[in-house]
């Protein structure tokens, strides 16, 4: 797995804690790596399983992390994907 570092708080939301601060952003030192997937919040489930290397603590703007776990959560290989003739 990844190994932690302060370039994954690229894109939280409290990242800008890690800048012109000495400590930094106060969960990082607890946080661990994880692997987790980027949901929008305007988009509708079911969501296809899209896996990123992400801290536990991360939350994107605008974005939840979500695990697999979740029952909304489909296996890539699973999706039918449907056609409109024509397209």
């Amino acid at each position: 797995m990844t190994e932690k570092s302060k370039s994954m708080c690229a894109g939280c939301s409290d990242d800008f804690y890690n800048r012109g601060t000495e400590k930094g952003c106060w969960m990082f030192e607890d946080a661990k790596v994880v692997v987790r997937m980027r949901v929008g919040v305007w988009q509708n489930p079911p969501y296809v399983w899209n896996p990123q290397n992400c801290l536990s603590c991360f939350s994107p703007d605008g974005f939840r992390m979500i695990e697999k776990s979740d029952p909304r959560v489909v296996d890539p290989e699973t999706v039918e994907i449907r056609t409109v003739e024509g397209f």
